[in-house]
């Protein structure tokens, strides 16, 4: 994590300077996106549909960035998403369904029956690249985005409110480097404010929000 906070800080100064030097301009956004896919699994599964009740806060996520070049910025996007599933195992045919897709043997460590509730919060920090098609000074922005950093994805299984310690052990659910690809566009309204929406690879597919420029 230090790694990753004095890249940042090295990135913004170049950025600074390159940005003073032509005289650019700064951009913060904020925005939402989706779908989440975890919930849509849980949606469309026939087989879980009965079984497990999905919940969690939407992504939320921010960007700062600065136009160095007329066509280029740099910057960074960092957003939170969590989900939640909860689910009852009354009897033992839930139970040998986990003991067998995991490899491991629950009644060693735990009475396996009850309530568990499985939290899956996530954390994206990347360094981001756009491409623009249009000037900097221009209203309307096309371009093209590329993003690569840190994920952090860490999850915690509770039974009947007690956490399961060793679920961590099960294996890593994600990688944790993240990455995005998008197009996107925005529309300032004002000399200050706008719009924008994206499509993207990686993190929300769809995603839009509100920008400031200074």
């Amino acid at each position: 994590m230090k790694n990753v906070i004095c890249l940042t800080l090295v990135f913004f100064g170049f950025g600074i300077v390159q940005a003073q030097q032509i005289d650019n301009r700064f951009r913060v956004q904020i925005y939402t996106g989706g779908p989440s896919l975890l919930k849509s699994a849980v949606n469309v599964s026939q087989k879980w549909q009965d079984e497990v009740t999905y919940s969690g806060v939407p992504l939320i996520g921010g960007v700062f960035d600065v136009r160095v070049k007329d066509w280029l910025s740099v910057g960074v996007d960092a957003s939170f998403r969590s989900g939640n599933l909860e689910f009852d195992v009354m009897d033992s045919t839930l139970y040998t369904q986990i003991e067998e897709k995991w490899d491991i043997r629950l009644d060693e460590y735990v009475d396996p029956f009850g309530h568990y509730e499985l939290k899956l919060p996530r954390t994206r920090i990347m360094f981001n690249f756009n491409i623009h098609a249009l000037p900097v000074n221009s209203r309307s922005d096309l371009y093209f985005g590329f993003g690569i950093g840190y994920n952090n994805l860490k999850p915690r299984l509770t039974l009947n409110g007690n956490e399961i310690p060793y679920f961590k052990s099960i294996g890593k659910i994600s990688m944790p480097m993240a990455y995005r690809t998008s197009v996107g566009y925005s529309y300032n309204f004002s000399e200050h404010f706008g719009a924008f929406a994206e499509v993207g690879i990686g993190g929300p597919i769809v995603s839009g929000g509100l920008n400031v420029k200074f």
